[in-house]
C-alpha cells in the first residue's frame, strides 16, 4: 500500500471516530436520491466500509443498479462532518456477516447470522471531504467578535482526502 493512501485512511478512520451513523445516499431508477441512516459496522485497514443489510432491501437494488454513493456523517457534538463518496458493492460472505454480527440485529434478521437474507454493503472509498469545526461556545464567542471588530470568525477547517484503490 503506498505510503499516502494508508495515512488517508487512518486519517479517514479517526475522523469517523464516534460516528457509527452515516446517512447513506443511493439513486433511484428515476434519477432521485434516497438516503437512510445505517451503522457503520467495520471501517477496515484498506479503508472500505462494511453495512450489514437485507439483499432484497431497496438500498441494496439501488446500489446494484447504481453502485455510485455518498455517505454523510455527523459528530454527535456537531463539531465534525465527513461526506464519504464511493462504489458499493453488495457481497454475500458468511463468515464476515458472522464476524461483524451484533445481537441488536436480530430485530430485523430474527434467525440471527445464518438469516439467507444478511448482506453486505461495502463501499470501496474514494474521496472524503471533512469539515472540522469549532465548539459552540467557541462559534459564539467568535461571532459576537466578528460583530464587533467586522472581520470574518474562523469558520474552522476544512479538508479532502483522496483514496485511491485498485479496481474491485
Amino acid at each position: 500500500m503506498r505510503p499516502y493512501l494508508s495515512q488517508s485512511i487512518r486519517q479517514l478512520r479517526h475522523l469517523l471516530k464516534d460516528m457509527p451513523i452515516g446517512m447513506l445516499t443511493t439513486q433511484t431508477s428515476d434519477g432521485t436520491t434516497h438516503s437512510r441512516p445505517m451503522v457503520v459496522d467495520e471501517i477496515d485497514e484498506s479503508g472500505w466500509l462494511w453495512f450489514l443489510t437485507d439483499r432484497s432491501s431497496r438500498k441494496a437494488l439501488e446500489l446494484i443498479q447504481n453502485p455510485q454513493t455518498t455517505i454523510a456523517f455527523q459528530s454527535p457534538k456537531g463539531d465534525r462532518y465527513v461526506s464519504v463518496q464511493g462504489t458499493a458493492v453488495i457481497v454475500k460472505d458468511a463468515a464476515k456477516v458472522r464476524r461483524l454480527w451484533k445481537p441488536a440485529l436480530r430485530a430485523w434478521f430474527p434467525r440471527g447470522p445464518v438469516e439467507p437474507e444478511v448482506v453486505l454493503v461495502a463501499v470501496r472509498v474514494a474521496r472524503a471531504e471533512y469539515w472540522l469545526v469549532p465548539r459552540r461556545l467557541t462559534r459564539v464567542v467568535g461571532a459576537a467578535k466578528s460583530m464587533m471588530t467586522g472581520r470574518r470568525t474562523d469558520a474552522g477547517r476544512h479538508g479532502i482526502l483522496d483514496l485511491y484503490h485498485a479496481p474491485v
